[in-house]
Formats: C-alpha cells, sequence, structure tokens
C-alpha cells in the first residue's frame, strides 16, 4: 500500500471521527441538562434530533456540491461548518434557539461527510482497498465516538458528576460547555488534512475529459436519469439498507444509551463507564470488521452482525419487561444486565453494518448516478435516523423501553432479508463489473 493510499485512509479516518462526533456528543452533556432544567425533555428531544434532520437537508444537496465544485472543496465546507457550531451551541447562555443553530451546524457538517468522504473513496481507492477505506472510515467513526464518552468520563471526574449534589450549578454549567467545545478539535485537523488531498479522479476526468492514474477509468456520462431501469434496482437496495441500518436504532442508542442505563437503575457514574464500555467495544469490533470486510466479503458479516442484533435487542427488551413487571428491581443488577446486552448489541452492529453500509452507500450505485443516488439515499436514512432519535424519548416515555427495542429488532429482521437474498457480493469486484451485474439483473 503506497504512501498516497495511506494518507488518503488517515484523512478519511478524520472524515470518520467528525462524521458522528457531533451527533454523539450531546450524550454526556444531557444528565447536566437534565440536572440543571436547562431545557425540557421535548427540548431535549429536539436538540438530539437537530443534527440528524439538518444531516439529511446536507445530505440531500451534498452531491450536487461535490459536482460544482468537487469532492475536496465540499469536504472542506463540511469541516469548516463543523469547528464554527460548538460557538452558537457554548455561548447560547440556555437560549433553545441560538443552541439549535450551532446542532444545525453540526447536521450539516455531518450531512455533507456522509455522502462527499464514501464518495472520494470509492473513486479515489482501487478496488483491492476500498473495503478498507470503508473500514477506516467507520473505524475512525467509532474512535469520535469513544472519545466522545471519554470526555463525559473526564468531566465526572474532574468537574464533577451530574447528580451530585456537591456539584454546584456553576460547575455543571461548565461541564456540558467542555463537552461541547471539544467538537472543534476533529473539525480543525480535518480540515488541514483534506488540504493535502488530491481531487477525485473521476470528478476530473467528468471536468477535464482526463482519467488520471491513480483512479478507476469509468466513461463518465452526464445527465443519466436515476429512474432509468438499470439504476432502479441498486437504488432502491442501498435505500433498503441505509433505511435499516437506522431501523436497527444505531444512533439512538449512540444517543441515549448512557440515559437508557441510568433509567435501568445505574448511577451517572456508573452509567457514564457502561457508555465508555459501549464505545470501546464499538471500536474494538469495527477493528474486526476492517481486518475481515476484504476477506469474507461484504453479505457474511451482514447477515452475522443483523443476526446479532436482532438477539441482543431482544435480550435488553427482556430485561425492561422484567422491571416493568416486578420480576425484577430497578438497580444495579437490570443496569448492568442492559449493558451487557447493549454490548453485544454494538459488538453485532460495529462487525457487520457499522463498516458495510458504507460500502453499500458507495458501490451498489453505478458511476453514472453515484453524486445523486447516494445524496437521496443519505436523504432517505438521515429522515429514518431523524424521525427515530427525535420521537424515542416521547416513546419510551409512553410505551416503555421494551416496545421500542422490540420494533428495533423487526426492522432488523428486514435488514437480514435484504442482506441474505438480495445484496450482491461485491468484494473484490471494480466498479464498473458491479454496475454491470445491475445492468444484467434488470435486463432479465
Amino acid at each position: 500500500m503506497g504512501k498516497r493510499v495511506l494518507y488518503l485512509l488517515a484523512i478519511a479516518g478524520c472524515g470518520g471521527v467528525l462524521f458522528d462526533f457531533g451527533g454523539t456528543i450531546i450524550a454526556p452533556a444531557i444528565p447536566y441538562f437534565e440536572a440543571l432544567k436547562l431545557f425540557t425533555t421535548d427540548e431535549i428531544s429536539r436538540l438530539t434530533a437537530a443534527v440528524v434532520l439538518t444531516a439529511a437537508v446536507a445530505g440531500l444537496f451534498a452531491g450536487a456540491l461535490a459536482e460544482k465544485f468537487g469532492r475536496k472543496p465540499t469536504m472542506l465546507i463540511a469541516a469548516a461548518l463543523a469547528a464554527v457550531a460548538c460557538f452558537p451551541i457554548c455561548l447560547c447562555g440556555g437560549n433553545f434557539w441560538l443552541f439549535y443553530s450551532g446542532r444545525a451546524l453540526q447536521g450539516f457538517a455531518a450531512g455533507i461527510l456522509g455522502v462527499v468522504v464514501p464518495m472520494y473513496l470509492a473513486e479515489a481507492l482501487p478496488p483491492s482497498d476500498r473495503g478498507k477505506g470503508a473500514g477506516v472510515f467507520q473505524f475512525m467513526d467509532t474512535v469520535g465516538i469513544l472519545f466522545c464518552s471519554l470526555v463525559g468520563l473526564a468531566i465526572v471526574r474532574f468537574i464533577g458528576a451530574a447528580d451530585s449534589a456537591a456539584v454546584g450549578e456553576s460547575a455543571k454549567e461548565t461541564a456540558w460547555q467542555v463537552v461541547f467545545w471539544a467538537s472543534a478539535v476533529p473539525a480543525v485537523l480535518f480540515f488541514v488534512g483534506v488540504l493535502g488531498l488530491d481531487e477525485s479522479p473521476v470528478w476530473l476526468a467528468r471536468r477535464n475529459n482526463a482519467v488520471r492514474e491513480a483512479g478507476e477509468e469509468p466513461q463518465v456520462r452526464a445527465g443519466d436519469s436515476l429512474f432509468q431501469r438499470k439504476y432502479i434496482y441498486p437504488f432502491v437496495l442501498a435505500v433498503v439498507v441505509l433505511a435499516c441500518n437506522q431501523g436497527t436504532g444505531i444512533n439512538s442508542m449512540q444517543y441515549y444509551a448512557l440515559k437508557m442505563f441510568q433509567d435501568a437503575g445505574l448511577s451517572n457514574a456508573a452509567a457514564n463507564v457502561g457508555f465508555t464500555a459501549f464505545t470501546a467495544t464499538m471500536l474494538a469490533m469495527t477493528a474486526v470488521a476492517c481486518a475481515f470486510v476484504d476477506r469474507k466479503g461484504r453479505k457474511f458479516l451482514l447477515k452475522l452482525g443483523t443476526a446479532g442484533i436482532i438477539a441482543a435487542h431482544l435480550a435488553a427488551a427482556g430485561v425492561f419487561l422484567a422491571i416493568s413487571h416486578g420480576v425484577l428491581a430497578k438497580g444495579p443488577l437490570a443496569g448492568w444486565l442492559v449493558v451487557a446486552a447493549v454490548l453485544f448489541y454494538i459488538a453485532s452492529f460495529s462487525i457487520g453494518p457499522g463498516v458495510v453500509v458504507w460500502l453499500a452507500l458507495s458501490e451498489l450505485m453505478p458511476n453514472r448516478i453515484r453524486a445523486n443516488g447516494m445524496a437521496i439515499a443519505m436523504f432517505i436514512n438521515m429522515m429514518v435516523a431523524y424521525f427515530i432519535a427525535d420521537r424515542m424519548l416521547a416513546l419510551v416515555e409512553k410505551f416503555g423501553y421494551a416496545p421500542v427495542l422490540i420494533g428495533f429488532a423487526a426492522s432488523t429482521v428486514v435488514y437480514f432479508v435484504a442482506a441474505a437474498f438480495f445484496m450482491p457480493e461485491t468484494k473484490g469486484r471494480t466498479l464498473e463489473e458491479i454496475e454491470s451485474f445491475f445492468s444484467k439483473k434488470s435486463a432479465k
């Protein structure tokens, strides 16, 4: 693997850190919001989901931005938005809409990154390294999420726990602000790193009628309709995979796992330990997935991961059902049982859907519709994520955790079926070979 590929993977990794960092960083801050009564439960849900909603909108236009200005400038725009976002959040003084505007900027950055970074990797990496590219993106995404949990642990250790009466309101105010100031770090690193990247060879081919030696050599023709018969199958498949990926509850688990642990009976400090274990498990299993995605293939990992997710959700739902029926008391035992189930969930997600979904998004889309197709697919994906994140706390308050978790399990059953029976294996194939497969499929 050459130095150029290594550098590209490293910077893509920084993009991965930044992609989910803005959304997840709110998790360790939520207990402080509740302790200070800074926002209502409904407002916290809206602030949490704001990133997902604006990411959906940004994702819809990200492909057009990347087509007009290039992949590299578009990634720079995303990094700048993410860096600026921490200012209205941390300086909001408790003003909901000012805080919301900062979360919206974080969402715009995430929506652009979610489309453009996988697109850039698919176009700039050789087929033998595309799996590594998606793996690195997701692996570093989990590094960012782990960093969020470590920030939460550090805040509890050096400033104080949100549920501690010994910690004053001023200290708790400082605690959640420090959490969000930390979000500027990965944004600045990614911005500086992107400056050293070359533009996508596919984009250059489209603009300059020349293909650089570093990339694959698609014969690109602008203006192809997304709704041509030969494109419908891969587009619909990519949308289903992405929607089901959110249907596993991944975003809500990242945002609300810490709260879930507390609601099952753990203290704020213990819940932070559980959340750190959650992110560390995500990181470790993503590393395993990176090692196997180009050896075992996409389908195998997806089937393995989705089967585990179904079992994990049902196990966690069982614990909450036991609590609600008085079979198990709310407390440390119940809390750690929920932690164990959630750790199995995130291990299963990370070994399969966590890595493979980015390959599905970039590999399944034919060259001629990749920019627009990925943008629309990402929009649908993020709207599903927004609905789940926005309604999660309200549904839990009304029905409890068990029905919500069972719903996630049911969605994952659909995911398993799509992966097992409809998704082709793309391991080791060029983008042109994958497109040819779908063209033949549509012609039948």
